[in-house]
């Protein structure tokens, strides 16, 4: 079972280095051109890899907490027991992580797919991964409270903002002419955001071996999104701009 869960963990290292890799051409490639094209389809597989080496790792570190992680055979009953309720806990974490990031890129995926027609978004498995993500946005208050973690609390209001953003989006008709284009843009920068999220978080633990406790353990999960949401306004407004759209249309639309 550890060789299994090492080798998948490998995978999961692996599709993340391609995907960050992958992030950055499709971002400043001529939108709509073949190497945007290409590039963005390795992107989204990456993601796909992620994902499902995301629930497997929670999955075998769930219900085999002790097979994946050995050392809590050697602690007492009571630290054992702890050990095992943390790993637990860091399990439906890392799923709530993974429908955070899967959530917003296969959204934007599905947004380029259908463009002008929202309604064709509205199938289960759409609808199922919002809702799943406003759940386990919730789940992560209880859990915050529970294991006294602020990261969890800190992290809650992605699942609420993904799923509301991509439940809202597809049910409603479109502000403006290409509200498709900024749509599909800020979905894949979004899942851009969570993949530089993971490398800051697994670069300053693991591999500059800073360790952070308390609220300061908050900052390399939230310095990607506090970068990368105003970057994301300011390159949809850029788009707005040069197509000429109505801002304040836009605005009226939004209310």
């Amino acid at each position: 079972m550890l060789s299994l869960y090492r080798l998948v963990l490998s995978l999961h290292i692996a599709a993340g280095i391609v995907g960050l890799a992958a992030f950055w051409t499709p971002a400043f490639a001529r939108k709509g051109g073949a190497t945007h094209v290409q590039v963005g389809r390795i992107f989204y597989k990456a993601t796909c890899a992620i994902a499902l080496t995301g629930l497997v790792m929670a999955a075998l570190t769930f219900f085999a907490p002790l097979a994946v992680h050995p050392r809590a055979a050697s602690l007492t009953a009571e630290g054992a027991a702890a050990a095992i309720t943390r790993d637990r806990m860091a399990a439906v974490f890392l799923v709530y992580l993974v429908v955070i990031t899967f959530a917003p890129v296969y959204h934007g995926v599905r947004v380029l797919e259908t463009r002008g027609t929202p309604e064709r978004m509205r199938t289960p498995f759409h609808t199922g991964l919002a809702v799943l993500a406003i759940a386990l946005g919730a789940g992560m208050i209880v859990l915050a409270a529970v294991a006294r973690e602020p990261v969890f609390a800190a992290l809650s209001p992605i699942g609420f903002l993904v799923g509301r953003g991509n439940l809202r989006f597809a049910r409603q008709p479109y502000a403006s002419r290409m509200a498709w284009w900024y749509e599909h843009m800020g979905s894949m920068l979004a899942g851009g955001i969570a993949f530089h999220t993971a490398f800051l978080v697994v670069g300053a633990g693991r591999l500059l071996g800073i360790q952070l406790s308390g609220f300061a353990a908050v900052i390399p999960w939230i310095v990607p999104s506090l970068i990368g949401i105003p970057a994301t306004m300011v390159w949809v407004g850029y788009y707005r701009r040069k197509f000429r759209e109505d801002r304040a249309e836009l605005l009226i639309a939004d209310c």
